[in-house]
């Protein structure tokens, strides 16, 4: 009996199959085309036993490659200033004087492009004497390279930035000066016995000072606004410890001076505080603001600085016409407590080889008045036309 069952079973199933064959080999086999199973939602097909049983397979999926993704290059940011077409500068332009190295040339090649639809004001970089580095010649010996402008406030030899300061303003034409200090000012300094004053100690602090002060008690003998440019964050977590001890050192006699101090260490942070190398340029795109070693600036960078820079002389000289800062000298009605230093030729002062600084001409009168004047406020007699006079002013 369980013989004939299956024997029953496999009969059932031959005669199902010569049923569905004529279906299986109709059009779809002649063109060679595999037979598609029957459609499922579950994915159940009750024919595949049959199927398997005949040799007929299911149909080949073709798989669709994909198309390789081309991805668009992000724009680079510009690797130098952008090409703008510069105003002829008036041959009274004020100048903005730019102290430093190499750095204080990315500063005032930024001043420059922001200046260069201004007639009446112009950049001028006044920057040490760039160090000689040994490289070989064509002839096989050494020849001296040029090497970077140094960006240091005291160095071997001395730059004098004051002197040569001073100097050039007695030039002519400067409306402003600007510092770029302390990036090779990271090192102990030689004293003229050949001992070295330790970085970061109190004899380093008392020596630095003194030579900010007598930079920015110069400018205002001069009558010129001094801005005092900070350091940045560094890539190098080492170096970082020294620049804030510059920048205290800046801040701190700015403060004491009356100098201007323009702060950048947190502009080149990103949201956690930390040193970033990209971030939003003055137009409000990211671009690449630091140099590949960390602590220098790309163009985007530099013009970022210029732009804080910029603001902060706006501010100091009221706008940038050629009589900023004119007329004070013949002004009685101006109280100069510092005194002037003037000099009596229309060449330039001092000589070329041992620079110095003409001491303050005062008159007994200007400094009583000006000891009255620190020591209680009084100011003396109101004159008229004076912004403390309060009476009536003849007719």
């Amino acid at each position: 009996m369980p013989l004939l069952s299956f024997r029953m079973r496999w009969l059932a199933m031959l005669v199902a199959a010569l049923v569905v064959l004529p279906v299986l080999h109709g059009p779809v086999l002649a063109q060679g085309s595999p037979i598609p199973p029957p459609p499922s939602e579950n994915g159940f097909n009750p024919l595949r036993p049959l199927m398997r049983l005949f040799g007929v397979s299911r149909p080949e999926e073709r798989v669709q490659e994909a198309k390789p993704v081309v991805r668009k290059k992000a724009p680079s940011a510009p690797s130098g200033p952008p090409k703008v077409t510069e105003e002829p500068k008036e041959p009274d332009a004020g100048v903005v004087l730019v102290l430093g190295g190499s750095t204080a040339a990315s500063l005032a090649e930024g001043l420059s492009f922001i200046f260069a639809q201004k007639p009446m004001i112009r950049v001028e970089l006044l920057a040490a004497a760039p160090a000689s580095s040994q490289a070989a010649s064509p002839e096989g010996g050494a020849a001296a390279q040029p090497a970077a402008l140094p960006d240091g406030l005291m160095g071997e030899p001395d730059p004098a930035w004051t002197e040569r300061a001073v100097s050039r303003i007695r030039g002519g034409g400067v409306k402003a000066v600007v510092a770029v200090f302390g990036y090779a000012d990271l090192k102990d300094l030689p004293q003229p016995d050949g001992s070295l004053v330790p970085f970061g100690s109190d004899a380093f602090k008392t020596e630095y000072r003194k030579k900010l002060r007598t930079l920015a008690l110069a400018m205002r003998q001069e009558r010129k606004p001094l801005v005092l440019v900070g350091l940045p964050p560094t890539e190098a977590a080492r170096l970082d410890p020294g620049f804030t001890l510059i920048n205290d050192l800046l801040q701190g006699e700015a403060a004491m001076t009356r100098s201007a101090y323009v702060d950048i260490w947190k502009v080149f942070l990103d949201d956690n505080e930390a040193y970033t190398a990209f971030g939003p340029d003055v137009d409000g795109q990211r671009r690449r603001l630091r140099a590949n070693d960390g602590v220098g600036f790309t163009w985007a960078g530099a013009r970022k600085v210029a732009f804080f820079v910029e603001r902060e002389l706006a501010r100091m000289l009221g706008g940038y016409g050629g009589l900023a800062f004119e007329g004070v000298a013949d002004d009685p009605n101006f109280i100069v407590l510092t005194g002037r230093a003037l000099s009596a030729e229309d060449h330039l002062a001092g000589d070329a080889s041992e620079p110095q600084i003409l001491p303050p001409v005062e008159t007994e009168a200007a400094a009583r008045l000006a000891r009255e004047f620190l020591a209680t406020g009084d100011t003396g007699t109101p004159i008229p036309g004076r912004v403390d006079f309060t009476g009536v002013l003849p007719n």
